[in-house]
């Protein structure tokens, strides 16, 4: 069995307070995670909304980090920069990381940089954080927001052409249709629940769901307290919950894990060490072997090596 995670902004958290990943106290290291089966982690790279020369230049900064960390522990962690490293996923007692950049501000318009980026290591992009950005309008616009503009579009295009995976987490619901329409494969919604279980703009309505089940994409179960239960004070149940809800809606083909981890302080699980209580919760739902293994990787894998060239 092998444990994907979609989503942890644990590289911008340490690249800004300090630390290392291979031991620390945010919710995510290296050690914590391979005790606890996981065998893939997406690191997002984040910085607050800002011009894009700004936003690239701390993004940058964040790549090396990255880069310098798991340069220490070659026996511990890789990379995934072609398909061929995905089919080595899991195959010795290794941690696999994609690099993804969440919000691409520092993008702008040009092209250039994508492709920059792409060398640099960056395997997935999500093109928005909440707000309006060159490239689209995120879920923060409200009922106001846009779809993609023309160097969104473009950006996508060349996104699909490079083989780097799109994620549509909060990107604005126009958006997230024309993401899809042009980017012409699976997508991923790497972190983010069922908006009919919690009504918050972060979470997908049962249109958008079911157009993830038509592009064969996956979205990740958020644990962000707020995006699991109205009242901000949810169970490990309630996550289940919303792999239930999702699986029955759409199939279990398109569901996976998408923690957050160090993304937000109110998180339902205290941190990655606790992703080995993942099998049992799913058996106790009554999911198959063949499920919880879909559930828990599969479904991630069957997209990163299908986008990945």
């Amino acid at each position: 069995m092998i444990i994907c995670d979609l989503h942890c902004d644990t590289i911008s958290k340490l690249a800004r307070q300090g630390g290392e990943l291979i031991s620390n106290s945010a919710h995510f290291d290296i050690s914590r995670a391979l005790n606890a089966g996981v065998r893939l982690q997406f690191f997002a790279l984040y910085y607050p909304p800002t011009d894009n020369n700004t936003a690239l230049r701390e993004i940058l900064k964040q790549i090396v980090y990255y880069n310098t960390q798991i340069a220490l522990w070659p026996d511990l962690v890789f990379p995934i920069l072609t398909k061929q490293d995905g089919q080595n996923i899991g195959a010795r007692i290794q941690l696999a990381s994609i690099l993804h950049l969440e919000g691409a501000d520092c993008i702008g318009t040009d092209i250039a940089i994508l492709e920059c980026l792409y060398l640099l290591g960056i395997r997935s992009i999500g093109l928005t954080w909440n707000h309006r950005n060159l490239l689209a309008d995120g879920v923060g616009e409200g009922q106001h927001a846009a779809g993609l503009s023309r160097s969104g579009k473009k950006v996508v295009i060349k996104m699909a052409q490079l083989g780097i995976l799109l994620d549509l987490s909060h990107l604005g619901e126009p958006g997230f249709q024309e993401a899809i329409e042009y980017y012409k494969g699976p997508v991923l919604v790497t972190h983010a629940n069922a908006r009919a279980l919690c009504n918050h703009p972060r979470n997908l309505n049962d249109s958008q769901l079911e157009m993830i089940r038509d592009c064969s994409g996956v979205i990740g179960i958020n644990q962000v307290a707020d995006f699991v239960k109205a009242d901000g004070k949810p169970t490990f149940d309630d996550v289940l919950n919303h792999i239930v809800y999702i699986a029955e809606k759409i199939g279990i083909e398109h569901v996976a894990l998408g923690s957050d981890f160090d993304g937000a302080d109110n998180i339902v699980l205290p941190g990655i060490e606790t992703y080995d209580q993942w099998e049992d919760a799913l058996i106790a739902r009554n999911f198959t072997a063949t499920e919880i293994d879909m559930i828990l990787g599969k479904n991630a894998l069957r997209v990163i090596n299908q986008i990945l060239t």
